[in-house]
């Protein structure tokens, strides 16, 4: 997220949490998620961001290490995460992705994103992606690399000020967020925010989808909390009646004066397809 009027939010937590690591023996423990803007977010009509658990993923560019060295180049290696041709590369992130992909094709009226090998239709890249935990578990990469846990725990602590949604809000201006992490910490969302907030619960194709709906009236903001896209295959519920559940959810919640109608009204400039 390297466009100055978005990195804005960040620079100063960037800044906080460098100095409350410095000295520390951090190698193996991967830098905080930043999110990534989408090469066509801004130029889309229906600005929506999507917020995961964590990363999982232990590339050289976000080591902790290069990231409070030179912030900003890391931040731009960073955004090569939101590139079409590495989201379906590992099995287990991919499934994150093909919910997207779907959700995407649902609500833009498209019959497959995916253009040919290897390339992807500009709705791919017309999103923000986040994350509830700056920092992942212990287990998931540095206990691999044999961090010491107290560090870890040190270097956790001091990525908390990263876990606030109005951080992405206030840096991207999101419509809607989808919380796709069902046992997020509702402080990431609650914060200094005024919060309605109401279960839903639809049946659709036969199948209970419930999901929790929280509007944020001093943002006008609305998020939408689910189970991991992982979690709605393994119970065999799948990506379909979600969707259309949370399709649904915006069309009652007038969210936007009219939903897409066809692909075409995506995209208020033209848009660049990869």
């Amino acid at each position: 997220m390297t466009d100055i009027e978005k990195s804005e939010p960040y620079a100063r937590l960037v800044t906080d949490f460098a100095k409350s690591i410095k000295g520390m023996p951090i190698e193996g423990i991967p830098a905080p998620h930043i999110p990534v803007v989408g090469r066509n977010y801004d130029k889309c009509a229906y600005k929506m961001a999507f917020v995961g658990m964590e990363t999982k993923e232990t590339k050289k560019s976000r080591n902790c290490k290069a990231f409070i060295e030179d912030s900003e180049t890391a931040m731009r290696n960073y955004e090569k995460w939101l590139d079409e041709s590495e989201m379906f590369k590992n099995r287990e992130r991919s499934v994150y992705w093909l919910f997207i992909k779907h959700f995407l094709q649902k609500f833009y009226h498209v019959k497959n994103l995916k253009i040919k090998k290897g390339k992807y239709h500009a709705l791919m890249s017309s999103f923000v992606w986040g994350n509830a935990n700056a920092i992942e578990r212990y287990e998931v990469t540095a206990e691999k690399k044999m961090v010491d846990y107290e560090v870890w725990k040190k270097v956790k602590k001091a990525s908390k000020p990263f876990d606030s949604i109005n951080h992405l809000i206030d840096a991207t201006h999101p419509k809607v967020i989808f919380i796709t992490y069902k046992a997020v910490d509702k402080e990431y969302i609650l914060q200094d925010n005024d919060v309605y907030s109401k279960k839903h619960e639809y049946v659709i194709d036969g199948k209970k989808i419930r999901f929790r709906y929280y509007y944020l009236s001093n943002r006008d903001t609305h998020i939408f909390v689910t189970p991991h896209p992982t979690w709605m295959n393994r119970c065999k519920i799948g990506f379909k009646p979600y969707i259309k559940a949370l399709i649904q959810a915006i069309t009652e919640y007038a969210i936007w004066s009219q939903l897409p109608q066809s692909e075409d009204d995506w995209a208020t400039i033209e848009p660049v397809n990869v």
